[in-house]
């Protein structure tokens, strides 16, 4: 037995993440990195399901890659 939740609501929160990671173009290492830098975990089944919806949300209203995906002249003249 494995301490995955199992809500009906957390599922479909789950499924929403992966399809905006994957619009996004995020790696799984890129979510990681994410949720370990926000929430301290690295898995989202070990979000709360406020703190997976408050993620889902973040990832919708991001409408780019993540920014080490982008090229290496865009990152130069973002940073200044």
């Amino acid at each position: 037995m494995t301490n995955e939740p199992t809500s009906p609501k957390f599922e479909d929160l789950i499924k929403q993440t992966d399809a905006q990671m994957q619009r996004l173009g995020w790696t799984v290492d890129q979510g990681r990195e994410h949720l370990q830098k926000f929430y301290s975990v690295r898995s989202r089944l070990l979000l709360t399901e406020d703190e997976l919806d408050n993620f889902l949300l973040y990832l919708q209203l991001t409408d780019s890659p993540a920014p080490n995906q982008l090229p290496r002249s865009r990152r130069i003249l973002n940073s200044n």
